[in-house]
């Protein structure tokens, strides 16, 4: 069984088109999707539709959970619209309300089985949903993130993709779909093969031009949502971070 593994999609509809048509060339069958569909870009609603044309499971990230507080409260709200921009004032406007109670339900975590491999399922990681693993952490980080029983434990929120195999279980981030923060212009996410148990992470390249213009109309005080998609770190790989964003 071939499964495609996604993360941070951020409501970029534009990439994870690309990623699923590359995903469905590839013979990828089963889709996972560790949290933040939504947040920082504007087509909530089209990132649903697209995930929803195939069987797959998913948890929730920190954006959905921002998502829920910002619904339930004006002031969280706007502190959310500052720092992050507008994406989730948009994704409330235009979502069904069974959408908005379906991504704020997803759990923060996941044991599942496919193909014989047991997959642990995190958004940061297996001790801290929030919390930020990053290919060069202190080994004493990535060792705790090592869950009993796991084959490979897969963990999201960096943006930045990681295969560590030093050790079992594996350690594996897929990156970042929607805001991939170590080289623009790619959406990143991974392949798994469980008959091989071969893990390959891809990057699959869309054009950033229309996302990132609309992101300097809608959210002109926060020029990151539209520099970051066009960051060019050609010297990045899986091994090695750039610039760090805690976001």
């Amino acid at each position: 069984m071939k499964i495609a593994v996604l993360a941070d999609i951020h409501g970029n509809a534009g990439a994870l088109r690309g990623t699923l048509v590359e995903a469905r060339k590839s013979g990828v069958q089963y889709l996972i999707v560790l949290g933040d569909l939504i947040g920082y870009y504007y087509a909530a609603s089209e990132v649903l539709e697209q995930l929803r044309q195939w069987p797959f499971v998913a948890i929730r990230g920190n954006h959905e959970r921002m998502f829920a507080e910002a619904l339930r409260s004006e002031r969280a709200k706007q502190t959310y619209q500052e720092r992050y921009g507008s994406a989730l004032d948009l994704a409330a406007a235009t979502l069904e309300p069974q959408d908005c109670d379906w991504l704020i339900r997803l759990p923060d975590r996941a044991t599942i089985h496919l193909g014989g491999v047991a997959l642990e399922l995190c958004h940061g990681s297996p001790r801290d949903p929030d919390e930020y693993v990053y290919p060069d952490s202190s080994a004493a980080t990535l060792n705790a993130c090592r869950v009993d029983g796991a084959d490979i434990v897969l963990m999201g929120h960096t943006h930045y993709p990681m295969l560590n195999a030093e050790a079992r279980p594996v350690l594996l981030n897929p990156g970042s779909v929607g805001q991939a923060r170590d080289r623009g212009g790619f959406a990143c996410w991974c392949s798994i093969d469980t008959s091989t148990r071969a893990m390959v992470i891809n990057r699959t390249p869309y054009d950033t031009r229309p996302l990132a213009e609309e992101a300097r109309r809608r959210d002109p005080h926060l020029p990151y949502l539209a520099e970051v998609l066009e960051r060019n770190n050609p010297a990045a790989d899986s091994t090695k971070s750039g610039p760090r964003d805690d976001l």
